[in-house]
């Protein structure tokens, strides 16, 4: 595969913003979309699927979306074909997925047939439906990713690149969490996620700049022979530091999940503010970042990746134990919006970071990998841990379903994220790839 040069790298890296945005949207809003918040539904908003159904549904949805990850990066990995083997799967996926989101919102009773809990065929169909989302969003998403440690030539350059890519990672969740919120009153959730649809476009960038030559993955070449699956997923989990690794973004991907896909029931149900103002409070948030990443950047360089991800856990962990304070039921002498602002605002360094470690890190540990193995499996390395990732992100939206049963369940929201971050802060000890070294890059 050709080298970028630096010019490019913005076009590889956008290609993240309008898949991302469709991904974050799906996982944040499906559950607000067909289970809303008390307080919608005592203005008359339908419930579209039971709880429990809805949660079990796309629980089971993304582990059978797990099975199906996995022989794609293989696939990717070890395709041979006069196109390469990262380009052919991204075409092909590209109008699936798109199909498959928009399908997400549709679902077969809305109206005559729901009960006060919803209807069973809803949830039964959101699990159908986000098999297929997830698996050609899979489809497009793992050859991209695989293909930065091939595109970059040392270390520095994968950084920079990651830090394009959390740019326009921001843009996209600044659609989700600040947009899309604005819209939701006036046009509804399926609405909004419609009008937005069209920043998918954004995935043409890295197909204009990814070129591989015929000798990427060609029938006739002298290459590397082709991995089995099961022995590069067994040596890819033989890996100690990419063990580590996920031990901690997991539970990290768990929390983060939980908040985001919670923030719009604190919002409704404990601040009792509106969807705009839930905007403008997200915006508090995304508003800092441009400059919360270079201070990021000038932490990553000084003390390493390691550092500076340690340090984002535990400053978002202190954002979300003011989360409880916007409990109208304390009679605080605070508005509930104030605090909010101030909780996500403190979580703004938190995120460029959180953006940024995706990428950069697997790319890391594949490049050291295959000096030290000889073998490149930067898909698998992507593949496994977006099915680490994928998994707790279900596992969060299932366990949110389930907690928001409870009477208290919004309030402990903050809590238990700030938990979860802790614990990923201690389990990141002992990662030994934080600040590269020359021999490393």
């Amino acid at each position: 595969m050709k080298k970028i040069k630096k010019w490019q790298e913005p076009f590889y890296a956008i290609g993240g913003f309008g898949p991302g945005f469709m991904y974050q949207l799906a996982l944040t809003y499906l559950l607000y979309y067909y289970r809303p918040a008390q307080a919608k539904i005592a203005g008359g908003a339908l419930v579209l699927a039971p709880a429990a159904a809805f949660a079990l549904s796309i629980l089971i949805a993304r582990i059978l979306d797990g099975v199906v990850d996995l022989p794609i990066a293989s696939w990717t990995d070890n395709m041979k074909s006069k196109w390469g083997r990262r380009r052919p799967l991204m075409i092909i996926g590209i109008i699936p997925t798109v199909i498959c989101f928009v399908a997400l919102w549709f679902p077969p009773i809305t109206g005559i047939g729901l009960s006060a809990d919803g209807h069973w065929l809803n949830a039964v169909y959101v699990g159908v439906v986000s098999v297929l989302y997830f698996f050609f969003h899979t489809m497009i998403i793992v050859p991209y990713l695989a293909s930065l440690s091939e595109i970059v030539t040392d270390e520095n350059s994968r950084v920079r690149v990651a830090s394009w890519q959390t740019v326009f990672n921001t843009g996209s969740y600044v659609l989700v969490f600040v947009v899309a919120p604005l819209l939701f009153s006036k046009f509804g959730v399926r609405g909004a996620a419609l009008l937005l649809l069209p920043s998918f476009l954004t995935f043409i960038g890295p197909l204009l700049v990814i070129k591989e030559d015929p000798s990427d993955g060609s029938a006739g070449e002298a290459a590397e022979p082709k991995v089995p699956l099961w022995q590069s997923i067994k040596q890819t989990l033989a890996n100690k530091t990419f063990l580590i690794y996920m031990s901690s973004v997991a539970t990290f991907f768990f929390g983060l999940q939980f908040f985001l896909g919670g923030l719009a029931f604190i919002a409704a149900d404990m601040m009792h503010i509106t969807e705009a103002q839930l905007g403008l409070m997200n915006a508090a948030a995304f508003a800092p970042i441009p400059i919360m990443l270079i201070l990021f950047n000038l932490i990553t360089k000084k003390w390493g990746a390691k550092v500076a991800f340690r340090a984002a856990l535990l400053i978002f962990a202190v954002g979300m134990l003011l989360f409880p304070l916007t409990w109208d039921q304390l009679n605080i002498p605070v508005s509930p919006l104030i605090i909010g602002i101030i909780a996500t605002g403190i979580g703004s360094f938190s995120i460029g970071a959180f953006f940024t470690i995706p990428y950069a890190f697997p790319a890391h540990i594949a490049a050291v990998d295959a000096e030290q193995t000889g073998k490149n499996r930067a898909g698998m390395f992507f593949a496994v841990q977006g099915v680490i990732n994928q998994f707790m992100g279900s596992l969060a939206g299932a366990v949110l379903t389930m907690l928001l049963t409870w009477k208290f369940g919004v309030v402990a929201i903050g809590p238990f994220v700030a938990l979860t971050m802790v614990l990923a802060f201690f389990l990141f000890k002992n990662y030994p790839l934080g600040k590269p070294t020359a021999k490393q890059s």
